[in-house]
């Protein structure tokens, strides 16, 4: 992903982009429906009152803007309820859904082309023809708000539900996933080894959220290095340890332009880092877990989603497009433990979770070779909690006899 496309999906996922957008557009129908009236004929087939036109828009203006502040008072609760019953690591997700954000942007949208249509119809800057494209747009408008309304009586029975929520989370996580796997090393090759070179840490501390390889490819080239990334999307990077290690010669300047080249913030964001994903799910199913909730159900359901991930989860190689930059891959014993490790912590008395946790490892270890190995390791360490944990023998019997596949060296 380029820096800019990076930048671009960052600022249609904020809440006020679509209403601001909507609202430009509205603005700007007004504009062209006074100037398509002056290249209209003078004399049409019939006249449009202006009270015909304004009566409609003085309905919209007066009933929209209640409608939006309703809309936007609903989402707000979702992004409550969200964060109380899941994480608000999640919240962003839900501020994020550009079907909910669409429905408000109508709605305000629509209120602002009321008033400003109103205004226009009041001081008289529309003739005849005037009249006739806003009165066509207008019906137009109305169509647009009912439709809009619809939709969102399904999404309000939705929006900020545990359901709709691991549902957003594993939605952004596949996407992150199907990222990596078209790059899986971000563009670049794939580090082994020990890697050398001088260290080039971080400005500041924060998390890396981007980082753009074409532009190190490029500095890369012109002064001949090679650039061994040590810091991929989600690492917390701090002014004491590398973001990258330069193998080549490299002054003060060029050091700032390399570091310039990694996107820093406060916050890990699902695009580009499926780990970050799997940590959202693992807070979901672990907070399930929680004697307060005390949801065993929606601790499987978490399960079966990281389930899904796990075995679409691919490191494929791929054509190389940065021959300089090499990136470590990701440890598949770290995605394990980021998804089901708190589940497996809290809930290791809980045997039905526990026993679609050891299936859930099975299924991963057979469908997926990367997490073979790394799911036997963790299902041995789990079985060990569960014994830690549960005080009943027959269920501890009931769950070996499900786990009998795990391999003993």
């Amino acid at each position: 992903m380029s820096y800019l496309k990076f930048k671009l999906r960052q600022l249609v996922q904020r809440m006020w982009f679509l209403p601001a957008a909507f609202s430009g557009i509205a603005l700007l129908t007004i504009v062209i429906a006074y100037l398509l009236a002056l290249y209209a004929p003078e004399e049409l087939p019939f006249v449009m009152p202006a009270n015909a036109v304004q009566t409609i828009l003085q309905i919209l203006a007066s009933s929209l803007l209640t409608v939006a502040v309703f809309a936007l008072s609903t989402v707000v609760s979702a992004f409550s309820g969200a964060s109380a019953a899941t994480t608000p690591r999640a919240v962003p997700l839900i501020a994020g859904d550009l079907r909910a954000q669409t429905s408000i942007s109508v709605f305000i949208g629509a209120f602002l082309f009321s008033i400003v249509g109103i205004i226009g119809l009041s001081v008289g800057i529309y003739s005849e023809a005037g009249r006739l494209f806003l009165f066509v747009v207008t019906l137009g408008v109305v169509v647009l708000v009912v439709t809009s309304l619809i939709r969102w009586i399904g999404q309000i029975s939705a929006i900020g539900r545990v359901g709709y929520t691991i549902s957003a989370v594993e939605t952004a996580t596949r996407g992150a996933i199907e990222t990596m796997a078209e790059f899986p090393f971000l563009g670049g090759q794939r580090l082994e080894g020990e890697p050398a070179g001088e260290p080039i840490p971080a400005p500041h501390s924060g998390y890396v959220q981007h980082c753009d390889l074409p532009g190190l490819q490029k500095l890369a080239e012109e002064h001949d290095l090679q650039i061994n990334v040590m810091a991929r999307p989600g690492t917390y990077a701090t002014p004491v340890k590398p973001l990258m290690l330069v193998e080549g010669a490299a002054d003060e300047e060029l050091r700032e332009r390399l570091s310039a080249c990694f996107v820093l913030g406060e916050n890990r964001t699902f695009d580009s880092d499926p780990r970050f994903g799997m940590i959202v799910l693992g807070e979901i199913g672990d907070k399930a877990m929680s004697a307060g909730i005390n949801d065993p159900g929606t601790g499987i359901v978490v399960i079966d989603t990281a389930t899904r991930l796990l075995v679409e989860w691919t490191e494929e190689p791929v054509e190389v497009r940065h021959d300089r930059i090499f990136v470590r891959p990701i440890r598949p014993a770290d995605v394990l433990e980021d998804v089901y490790r708190p589940t497996a912590r809290d809930g290791a008395a809980i045997v039905e979770v526990m026993i679609r946790l050891m299936k859930s490892l099975e299924t991963v270890a057979e469908c997926n070779p990367a997490f073979t190995r790394a799911a036997h390791d963790f299902a041995r360490v789990t079985l060990r909690r569960v014994e830690a944990a549960m005080t009943l023998d027959d269920d501890l019997a009931t769950l070996k006899a499900v786990a009998d596949w795990i391999r003993t060296d």
